[in-house]
């Protein structure tokens, strides 16, 4: 008697697989087509990485891109940020953001084709640069699907836009191409998508997760004044440092004491700088301060407690009022993401009939901060929104280094490199899933 195999079996039980229970081998096929032309972007880019703010020649390129896919194109946003617009029917109107810049990073991969590129950083010093974040990549995908989306306009609906983000690193390119008019140049949306690559996933695998994704944060300059003096008499002067010092131990009782225990919050002091002399009292010491978050109400605990700490700790210590600590929070400052329940589900069905539901995970949140989120918020009300991952590490090798062998060079690294091409097959995959998804015709 022939032994029946379990495919077999299961299609005589329950009927052949639906769309849902395998991946589009069209679509496969049709990226695989493109890989060649999208590796030779994906390389061209990693060769030539731009620090934020600076991404004119990249921005230059991502325009170039989206107009011989056939996009309307407005550029130069916000210095260097780019807006696609592809028009197909009536429909609802999604927002897709990538972003474009790189790390001041001495890339030691040893590709071929690595980064020697340096640039001057803001201080005016020369600094290497690498896209040691896989924007290149990501840049690459977002491309990669404009192509598809463009060609098969039967498989969706609606209008898409493509924004290609300066400043992710610093936070700020979101809002700068906000205030630069980028609302008046395009539709409201109606979705908001954001994504990035992660080297905690297989280069197959797409991650979802519903509600909070990414946290928000707040980063504050504090300085510390006091009043200067020789070191042997501290009587006659005000000494910052110590003060200082009690101000970052009191710090750490936001999270413990002033935040409830089963909310979400870190707190990381990451300079303390002051003082030349080893027998002088300086005027000042400064302060990095960064908090990280879910819910606003913890967000206003953080902020308003750093202040007050501050303060207090210093009139406690008799700093005079014309002496109190200067507290600044940067303009980095931004919400969390969270995830529309609707709209993740719509484009997880996306991603597995783009990818199948083997390459599907549920993923994790994160207390990393994304700026895509302005995107949405620069609504009243808010635009619903999805922030998902994708995966840049080759199976084995993330396998391997799960049971004990060689750790993976993580994001920023200098060694940090994708597996990557299926990396590119899979993030422009999933971007294509998730726009029908969300876009169905």
């Amino acid at each position: 008697m022939r032994r029946t195999t379990a495919p077999l079996l299961l299609a005589i039980l329950f009927g052949p697989p639906t769309v849902a229970d395998a991946a589009d081998d069209g679509l496969a096929g049709d990226v695989a087509g493109d890989a060649t032309y999208l590796e030779a972007l994906y390389v061209d880019l990693h060769r030539h990485p731009e620090l934020h703010d600076q991404e004119t020649r990249t921005g230059a390129r991502m325009a170039e891109e989206l107009r011989t896919a056939g996009f309307t194109v407005n550029a130069n946003i916000g210095g260097n940020g780019v807006l696609g617009r592809l028009d197909n029917s009536a429909g609802p109107v999604l927002l897709v953001r990538t972003i474009m810049d790189a790390l001041p990073v001495a890339e030691q991969t040893g590709l071929a084709y690595a980064s020697r590129v340096t640039a001057t950083a803001a201080d005016g010093s020369t600094v290497p640069v690498a896209h040691a974040c896989g924007h290149d990549a990501m840049m690459t995908a977002a491309i990669g699907a404009a192509r598809w989306l463009a060609a098969h306009r039967d498989a969706w609906r609606g209008t898409l836009l493509v924004v290609a983000q300066p400043a992710d690193e610093s936070i700020t390119g979101a809002r700068t191409m906000l205030a630069d008019g980028l609302r008046e140049r395009m539709p409201r949306p109606d979705y908001v998508l954001g994504y990035h690559l992660l080297p905690d996933y297989a280069s197959d695998e797409v991650a979802w997760v519903e509600g909070y994704a990414l946290a928000g944060a707040e980063t504050a300059d504090i300085v510390v004044r006091g009043i200067p003096g020789h070191g042997s008499f501290p009587a006659d002067a005000r000494d910052p440092v110590p003060l200082a010092a009690q101000i970052v131990t009191a710090l750490q009782t936001l999270v413990t004491r002033r935040v409830p225990p089963l909310e979400v919050a870190s707190l990381n002091v990451g300079y303390i700088h002051g003082g030349q002399e080893v027998n002088a009292i300086p005027a000042e010491v400064r302060l990095g301060v960064t908090v990280r978050f879910y819910d606003e109400s913890v967000r206003t605990t953080l902020v308003e407690g750093i202040r007050r700490i501050a303060e207090y700790q210093a009139r406690a210590y008799g700093m005079p009022d014309d002496r109190l600590p200067l507290v600044d929070f940067l303009p980095s400052g931004i919400g969390a993401t969270f995830n529309d329940p609707d709209l993740t589900r719509k484009a997880r069905a996306g991603f597995e009939r783009a990818l199948g539901p083997d390459h599907v995970v549920a993923g994790k949140r994160l207390l990393g901060t994304d700026e895509t989120v302005a995107f949405a918020e620069a609504y009243d009300p808010p635009v619903p929104m999805l922030f998902f991952f994708y995966g840049s590490s080759a199976p084995a090798a993330l396998a391997a280094a799960a049971n004990g062998g060689p750790a993976l060079p993580s994001l920023h690294a200098p060694e940090f490199k994708p597996d990557l091409a299926p990396t590119l097959d899979t993030g422009t995959r999933a971007l294509v899933g998730a726009v029908t998804g969300i876009l169905p015709p």
